[in-house]
């Protein structure tokens, strides 16, 4: 009789645990390929951002306002949703051709409001905020921020008289280096602003925890 071959159990096990580990391994990559496309997305979007600002800033001599303007103007309170400070961008005069959504939305963050609130990157100009100076800019005419892959929105960092340590802590530099997932927040920031006090006084209260401006490491290099 002719004798039959055939895998045994214990074969087939090892042969199971093999392609679920090499699985695991394309399914891990996968997912760090995608964090690293939409850093990518998003730093390239903030360059747009910031392109449309600085011309709007030559041409006016002065920044969007996060009050809003025109029929959006509320002197009284930052306007939202985020989309809407940045309208003067788009019209009367295109400056850039649309407001770009933010690849990673907050799911967390210090003070986070509704997230309707965040339908793009988190806009705000020192201006809008005279009392607190430049604090909640960076040292800035303006910030932009990303919550990043962590969705922990900390605006880039708070004032350094904020209680909550999470603000600053979580608020750094969005940094890859420890894996693609790194706590903090992709920002860019504008010139500095000592209109409003000077963010490097360390006698002010209102000075930015995180002060990125004027000599600002370009982290999208």
């Amino acid at each position: 009789m002719c004798k039959r071959r055939a895998f045994t159990l214990i074969e087939l096990l090892i042969v199971i645990a093999i392609i679920s580990i090499l699985s695991a391994i394309a399914l891990n990559n996968y997912l760090e390929s995608q964090t690293r496309a939409k850093v990518a997305a998003c730093k390239n979007d903030m360059r747009v951002l910031v392109t449309g600002l600085e011309a709007y800033a030559t041409d006016w001599h002065k920044y969007p306002s996060s009050h809003g303007v025109g029929i959006y103007h509320n002197p009284s309170q930052l306007i939202s949703p985020i989309s809407v400070r940045l309208i003067p961008l788009t019209t009367p005069v295109v400056y850039i051709s649309r407001i770009p959504r933010d690849s990673f939305p907050a799911k967390e963050g210090w003070g986070l409001p509704s997230a309707d609130l965040y339908d793009t990157f988190d806009y705000l100009d020192a201006a809008a905020v005279s009392h607190r100076g430049s604090g909640l800019t960076s040292g800035a005419f303006y910030r932009l921020s990303s919550a990043g892959p962590d969705l922990y929105q900390a605006f880039g960092g708070r004032t350094v008289s904020v209680s909550d340590y999470e603000c600053n802590e979580k608020g750094v530099d969005y940094d890859p280096t420890n894996g693609t997932r790194s706590v903090g927040d992709i920002v860019r920031v504008g010139p500095m602003d000592t209109e409003h006090g000077d963010p490097r006084d360390q006698s002010n209260p209102n000075r930015p925890g995180i002060l990125r401006a004027p000599a600002y490491l370009e982290q999208f290099r």
